[in-house]
């Protein structure tokens, strides 16, 4: 009976020893594999691997995806004077002195300038390169300088802020003045990514600015857990979340989004207003231009839709009644998407922002709007 048990005990020991030596290969598979995938997505997007967190890279840029400086009034700016591909979308961008995005790296902002462009991400140009954006591209449709004052991230409240600002330096014969809907909510933050910003109170039906200037207070590091710390080192797993769409997680999610006050729309629509005293004051025709996310055109039930789409209307139907002068780019995306509903996404969208395609079509319904605002000026 000892010799049995003895033989029990060295078969149990065994099937230990081999589970383990299965566990080891798996472990050491998948790490291999991830390892692999690792290389091939950094090489595909010309990463270098050293070692770095892409999270806190993203953080540390005031949690937008380019090289971005304090300012004392928007909360942050473009970076002057950056050139380079260091950015999420690995893709050329130059800055000149004024925190305006070039039209192209060896082209700087002409002064005077034509047209002016405020916005957020999508005016800016997120995932295309200097002179795939829209306002470079209506340079060139125009034959007249367009300077790009779009900014990421921005609200709506941000975006005419800038234009507030810039609009009696540059006395542009025009302001285009671009937003998607989800601009007018960020009206109701003081934070947005960690970042804090300006924002509008509505007292007696009047705006009245808060939060200037804003604190230059960043979240620490800390705040982003223990998930996002240790799998930020992973390029792998910050091009699978960008893919995804999971960046309002990834990027975001460990950052409170601080809410001040549920009166997005108000504020939008008085901000109209705004901008026709603006426009008064200096001379500057204004054209507001409703862009659109992807799924705006693609899914027009979605409850997400549904709302982004009717605040869209009327925050244009606001901007009509001030008196100033708006183009829907819906109903030409609309056109493009039922004539091809298969290739519509890949051939006007990117991950989540336009191509150089999609940002051709809203240029020449910017030009086409400007010509018909400036007739024969």
């Amino acid at each position: 009976m000892p010799m049995a048990r003895n033989r029990t005990l060295k078969q149990s020991g065994v099937k230990k020893s081999g589970a383990l030596g299965r566990l080891v290969t798996i472990v050491v598979t998948v790490g291999l594999t991830l390892g692999v995938l690792e290389a091939l997505v950094r090489t595909m997007d010309g990463v270098a691997f050293a070692p770095r967190s892409f999270v806190a890279d993203k953080l540390s840029l005031f949690a937008s995806a380019y090289p971005s400086v304090y300012d004392p009034l928007l909360g942050y700016v473009p970076k002057p004077k950056f050139s380079g591909t260091a950015n999420a979308w690995n893709t050329e961008v130059t800055i000149d002195r004024l925190s305006l995005r070039q039209n192209a790296a060896d082209t700087p902002t002409p002064d005077p300038v034509a047209v002016l462009a405020v916005g957020d991400s999508y005016t800016f140009g997120d995932e295309v390169s200097d002179s795939e954006t829209w306002p470079a591209q209506l340079d060139g449709l125009l034959g007249q300088p367009v300077a790009n004052a779009g900014v990421f991230g921005y609200g709506l409240d941000q975006a005419v802020l800038r234009a507030e600002r810039l609009v009696p330096e540059l006395e542009p014969w025009a302001l285009v003045v671009s937003f998607i809907y989800g601009d007018v909510r960020r009206t109701q933050l003081i934070q947005r990514t960690g970042v804090e910003k300006p924002y509008f109170d509505v007292v007696d039906g009047a705006l009245v600015l808060r939060n200037v200037p804003p604190s230059r207070n960043r979240p620490r590091i800390e705040q982003m857990g223990v998930v996002r710390a240790a799998l930020g080192y992973s390029y792998l797993v910050d091009w699978t979340a960008r893919r995804l769409g999971a960046t309002e997680w990834w990027y975001a999610g460990g950052f409170p989004q601080v809410k001040v006050h549920d009166d997005g729309p108000t504020v939008a629509c008085l901000l109209m207003r705004r901008l026709k005293a603006l426009e008064e004051k200096t001379g500057s025709k204004v054209l507001v231009v409703a862009q659109y996310l992807s799924r705006n055109i693609t899914d027009l039930v979605s409850p997400k839709s549904v709302e982004e789409l009717t605040g869209s209307e009327r925050l244009l139907a606001c901007a009509q009644q001030a008196g100033l002068a708006t183009l829907d780019t819906l109903s030409s995306l609309r056109a493009l998407y039922d004539a091809d509903p298969a290739g519509f996404y890949s051939k006007y969208f990117l991950v989540a922002h336009m191509s150089k395609a999609g940002n051709r079509v809203v240029a020449e319904g910017v030009a086409d709007a400007l010509v018909e605002l400036l007739g024969g000026e």
